[in-house]
């Protein structure tokens, strides 16, 4: 068990030093096209095998920060989905800690022109997710409108999303899950 454990820690430190390495190239050249996998590499003092053990280029690191934001938000709908009560405070807090802690490798990712593809990608996984949940397959409107309320507050909540990271701020987490939850309980509560 220790040698997993000593593996899983270098594996989240070269992690670490890849996500960091990243960061400091874009601050230097404000440009995501210009930095190299090779330059990754040297600053983040790995081999070019390491770095492609852990990804396939350097648009798949933004990728595994979206995926990551995207697998809390399927738990989070999955989950509220299972009970008749709507408690939605502790996922929106684990999201917006989780967008914290990658909110300058994220706003990097949003500078560049790929993401906006990759936005899309999100709000079509969500959309799903949501549309396919019981919860939202028989509430009082038709399915024709509730898929529509679905895309717009998909859309809309990853759009605020993305509005308060390029804010440059960190994210008060307690304030936005209130104005984030009083919103969704009121959004739900109308469409069950």
């Amino acid at each position: 068990m220790d040698n997993n454990n000593k593996k899983y820690r270098n594996y989240q430190k070269t992690e670490k030093a890849i996500k960091d390495s990243l960061i400091a190239l874009y601050k230097e050249k404000k440009d995501i096209n210009k930095i190299t996998v090779k330059e990754l590499c040297e600053v983040a003092n790995i081999s070019r095998s390491t770095f492609y053990l852990h990804y396939s280029d350097l648009i798949s690191i933004f990728e595994s920060v979206g995926d990551k934001f995207v697998e809390s938000l399927k738990v989070m709908i999955v989950e509220l989905a299972k009970s008749a009560k709507f408690d939605f405070p502790p996922y929106i807090k684990k999201i917006l800690k989780m967008i914290n802690e990658s909110n300058e490798l994220i706003r990097i990712g949003l500078s560049s022109e790929y993401p906006l593809i990759y936005i899309e990608n999100i709000k079509d996984q969500l959309e799903s997710v949501i549309k396919n949940s019981p919860v939202f397959t028989n509430t009082k409107y038709g399915k024709e409108q509730t898929l529509a309320e679905i895309r717009i507050v998909v859309s809309g909540m990853i759009n605020f999303i993305i509005g308060l990271i390029r804010s440059n701020e960190k994210i008060d987490v307690n304030k936005y899950t209130e104005i984030l939850n009083n919103f969704l309980v009121r959004w739900t509560a109308n469409l069950i």
